[in-house]
């Protein structure tokens, strides 16, 4: 059984982040790179693909491209604690406003890879309350209007996870949770839009089963699944699911991600590979039914062929994947315009991986976040190398026509 313990010390490098990295909170004021004026203190800016001045927001804020701009939260997190109030705001890309769509009072962590937006309505999961404390935490889902303004609460389960995940499918939201009840078992939940009701469709025991992620299909899901072999080696499978939540294919997929992460630097064994096969999911697709992009929350990040084996990419934590309900990229976050024309941002379009054609004005060096939505809005952060030290933050904005 996989011990969810060392998971949960995790949140303490990953509860809140800030300036839309995934990483790092920056101190001080900043001045961003703009076309037109400066930035007011503890704001930066929001610029088009060309550089031409969209608009500001707080730099607090964890951001995610949505179809319809930027949906971004901003929690004042202290030193040495496990929860904050968290404003959710929204920046309209087409009317340039930012308003407060609500707040959640008592914020633990918020899974914000798992971030999506469908039909007009943005979607996100959060843990309440302290989950490092060893008492329940309900995981609840948050859905936000952003034409309306409005936040409204769903509780998925009272015995929440913090590393939850969820995609759309069939018009509705599929929610992974590892249950911390007793005994343990992971669960898919589904939520259906139209109803605003939530209903268990799938339950494992996590003597057998540990559940990594979920991502759409094009008539289901994908879920993820590590098979607990006790005195064993653990075995990886993809499951495929109809959008009646049947089972139609299972396929291991253990030698595949072997074979990628042994080629990661430091991974200097077949058990090395195996350890991070153990390790939550924060980024995961299937692209065609083949390809899948996989991010874990240790140091792989990987593009790999499900039916020949290739190995299209395999990096370290330089790399990072995009966030959003889109298609998913895999981008290397340091950026020097010196030596390469554009930063190295990539997705798997057409069977073939494809380089986002985007380049940041000016000297920022570092590629702090990559979010895509459904709909082709894109949204890149940028900083310079002194971004903790009172450096420079811009945020690039734009859909594809």
């Amino acid at each position: 059984m996989i011990k969810r313990i060392a998971a949960l010390l995790l949140i303490l490098a990953f509860a809140i982040t800030a300036g839309c990295t995934k990483s790092d909170e920056p101190d001080g004021d900043t001045t961003v790179v703009s076309d037109t004026q400066p930035s007011a203190d503890g704001k930066m800016a929001v610029l088009g693909k060309d550089g031409s001045r969209i608009g500001e927001i707080d730099r607090r804020a964890v951001c995610t491209a949505v179809d319809s701009g930027i949906f971004y939260s901003i929690s004042d997190l202290k030193e040495y604690q496990f929860t904050a109030d968290t404003e959710y705001r929204f920046f309209d890309m087409d009317g340039k406003k930012d308003v407060s769509l609500g707040t959640l009072e008592n914020q633990g962590y918020e899974a914000s890879f798992a971030r999506t937006d469908h039909n007009g309505k943005i979607y996100t999961l959060s843990v309440v309350g302290n989950a490092t404390s060893g008492d329940p935490v309900p995981l609840l889902l948050l859905a936000f209007d952003p034409a309306a303004g409005t936040m409204k609460k769903y509780t998925v389960s009272e015995n929440g996870f913090p590393y939850a995940s969820m995609t759309v499918s069939d018009g509705k939201l599929i929610i992974m949770d590892h249950e911390m009840s007793e005994p343990k078992c992971d669960k898919i939940y589904e939520f259906d839009p139209g109803t605003e009701t939530v209903r268990e469709i799938l339950t494992f025991s996590s003597d057998t089963d540990s559940l990594r992620a979920v991502s759409s299909a094009d008539d289901g899901f994908f879920l993820l699944r590590l098979k607990i072999n006790d005195g064993a080696e653990n075995e990886m499978f993809l499951d495929r699911y109809d959008k009646n939540n049947k089972k139609v294919s299972e396929t291991s997929v253990n030698e595949t991600l072997v074979k990628a992460i042994g080629g990661i630097t430091g991974m200097t064994s077949r058990q090395d590979a195996l350890n991070e096969l153990g390790t939550h999911v924060g980024g995961f697709s299937v692209v065609d039914g083949r390809f899948m992009i996989y991010e874990n929350f240790s140091v792989t990040r990987l593009i790999v062929d499900l039916q020949s084996g290739e190995v299209i990419l395999a990096e370290d934590d330089i790399y990072s994947v995009s966030t959003g309900g889109g298609e998913r990229y895999v981008y290397r976050m340091d950026f020097d315009p010196d030596n390469v024309e554009e930063p190295e941002i990539i997705g798997m379009i057409g069977g073939k991986p494809e380089k986002l054609r985007f380049k940041p004005n000016g000297a920022l060096r570092l590629i702090r976040a990559v979010s895509h939505s459904p709909g082709g809005t894109w949204l890149v952060t940028v900083s310079d190398v002194f971004a903790a030290q009172k450096g420079t933050y811009a945020l690039y904005l734009w859909t594809d026509k």
